[in-house]
């Protein structure tokens, strides 16, 4: 039980965006080192985030592994800094995109640790967000950046924008109590809506110059939906937002690499397994 909580205590599908995204910038090979190295530096920035937002997790019914004493706080800092620091180590070392993954590595602590902490400085903790799961994640597949192109890379960057904007919607509560000032808690949900479906329909709009018909039918997923939750809020919510985004990206890459499809299929089967077991909880609720 204890590999199993190692295991799942990294959230993994906190991470299917930037596994998205990475497959979405590759050719036909797929570069695993790359891969799984980005993995376990966004994983370990996921670790440390938990740490600095244990009682804002808390109060929106998140991080049960370190609210319930399963993990220590000090335990999750050792470990997401050991992640992050191995996994530059070996591309390094390997010549594998350092500076990329280290752009990767910098978003993600500087959005959770002070004096930066990018959470709580609004709009710069959606830059964070969307050009570290986005963006920099379709660089670290492509097999070069003139194989990504600034429109595509813009693409994936909007797309991202305009879901994290209703994750910060879905926190809302629990980040005001905490006096945690994200985008959403600044903007309000009129403004947040309105803004993710901006970038939305943007992001669209890029990915159709690019002439990527897969990041454009999946940004198309995303804008419809965003543009429905911002004129009927009671018929598509935030978590809708979200979980639709997420699953229409992942079937784009999947097009391409249908392994990850069912690799994915799997990891939320077990997940689902895993929390009904362990904490009585039906995660993730589709």
């Amino acid at each position: 039980m204890r590999l199993l909580d190692a295991f799942f205590a990294l959230r993994p599908l906190v991470l299917v965006p930037a596994w998205s995204f990475f497959l979405l910038g590759c050719d036909a090979a797929f570069p695993a080192l790359r891969f799984g190295l980005l993995s376990a530096v966004l994983a370990g920035a996921y670790l440390v985030n938990q740490v600095t937002d244990f009682e804002s997790d808390r109060l929106n019914g998140k991080g049960l592994f370190l609210q319930r004493g399963i993990f220590t706080r000090h335990a999750y800092l050792w470990w997401g800094v050991g992640l992050a620091i191995g996994a530059l180590g070996v591309a390094l070392l390997r010549q594998e995109r350092f500076v990329w993954l280290g752009t990767a590595a910098a978003l993600g602590f500087a959005y959770s640790v002070p004096p930066l902490r990018l959470v709580s400085r609004p709009g710069f903790d959606l830059a964070a967000n969307a050009l570290g799961y986005g963006g920099v994640a379709l660089v670290l597949g492509a097999p070069s950046l003139p194989a990504v192109g600034a429109l595509r890379f813009a693409a994936c960057t909007l797309a991202v924008a305009c879901v994290f904007l209703h994750t910060t919607l879905l926190d809302l509560e629990g980040d005001r109590r905490t006096h945690k000032r994200t985008s959403g808690v600044a903007l309000g949900p009129a403004a947040a809506r309105a803004g993710a479906a901006a970038a939305g329909a943007a992001a669209v709009a890029c990915a159709v110059a690019a002439k990527s018909p897969g990041i454009a039918a999946a940004s198309s997923a995303t804008a419809l939906l965003a543009a429905i939750a911002l004129l009927r809020p009671e018929v598509v919510s935030s978590r809708t937002v979200v979980v639709g985004a997420t699953a229409a990206f992942a079937v784009a890459a999947g097009v391409r690499f249908p392994a990850f499809l069912i690799a994915l299929f799997l990891l939320v089967v077990a997940t689902r397994l895993y929390y009904r077991h362990r904490f009585a909880l039906r995660y993730p609720a589709l």
